[in-house]
């Protein structure tokens, strides 16, 4: 029983390690409400980013690819709105979630 026990516990932390890893992505700092539908980064796109941000009705997210995570601290990508981005941090694949570490514009 103790073995069982043990290897179901090295399981969980191997399938949470691979689930959430750091990382280095490129994409726009979109919200989940509207998503891909503005990534242009027009000054329309910026305005309904922050308007559906702040009224609660998304969440800031980056897009990377076809790939949405939700930004789990958002106040680091403040003023990034529809801006193209290159993220460092941790991404959690399952959870579709990304902690930012640090945040610069692409070149």
């Amino acid at each position: 029983m103790k073995r069982v026990l043990v290897a179901l516990m090295v399981l969980s932390f191997a399938v949470a390690a691979v689930s959430a890893f750091a990382a280095d992505l490129t994409g726009v700092v979109i919200e989940t409400k509207c998503g891909a539908a503005h990534k242009g980064g027009t000054e329309k796109d910026i305005s309904c980013i922050k308007k559906c941000v702040k009224s609660g009705d998304g969440k800031l997210a980056l897009l990377v690819g076809d790939k949405t995570y939700v930004i789990t601290n958002p106040d680091a990508a403040a003023g990034h709105e529809g801006h193209t981005v290159v993220v460092t941090g941790k991404a959690d694949e399952s959870a579709k979630t990304i902690t930012i570490d640090t945040l610069a514009m692409a070149k």
